[in-house]
């Protein structure tokens, strides 16, 4: 995953977080049906609201293999040949997170208010939407990117600022 990617995925991840301690406690609801799952399972297609986490997987696998690289890298090959294993084996649970997201659409959302959501989606406004909004997003990203990096120079100069007045000096 490239840089670009962590950042997407960290920003879905942070939203994620976000918006799920900001709702309201779980609603007592009684469980959904095959007709509510279908068309949550529908919008969140649409919307690529699964989407963001594909990469998760190979993300932790890669991730956690590093970590063992790191402290003897004399298992490079031995490690790549495990992670491409064990991507293998563990890819085809990436269905298991998309099935809780579209179980948070449908608990959250009503049949009939995830048709209206959908009608919107397929218009052509609705369609406009999703392609502007992943371009959004995409540019959003690089403008976060920018201001971090401009962000990290004022913060090194303050830092060393802050400790030259107590008697640091780096």
């Amino acid at each position: 995953m490239n840089f670009v990617g962590l950042v997407r995925y960290a920003f879905v991840v942070v939203a994620a977080s976000m918006c799920l301690s900001f709702s309201s406690p779980a609603r007592s609801q009684p469980q959904p049906t095959a007709s509510h799952l279908a068309l949550a399972k529908e919008l969140v297609d649409i919307v690529g609201a699964a989407r963001e986490f594909e990469p998760l997987v190979t993300g932790v696998i890669v991730q956690t293999a590093s970590t063992y690289l790191q402290s003897n890298p004399t298992l490079a090959k031995d490690l790549n040949e495990v992670v491409e294993l064990l991507v293998a084996e563990f890819l085809p649970r990436r269905g298991e997170l998309q099935n809780d997201v579209i179980r948070l659409y449908a608990a959250r959302l009503t049949e009939p208010e995830l048709k209206d959501i959908l009608t919107f989606y397929k218009s052509p406004l609705g369609k406009k939407m999703l392609v502007e909004s992943s371009y959004i997003l995409g540019e959003a990203v690089k403008k976060a990117d920018t201001f971090a990096a401009k962000l990290r120079e004022e913060v090194v100069v303050r830092i060393r600022a802050e400790l030259k007045k107590r008697g640091r000096d780096l």
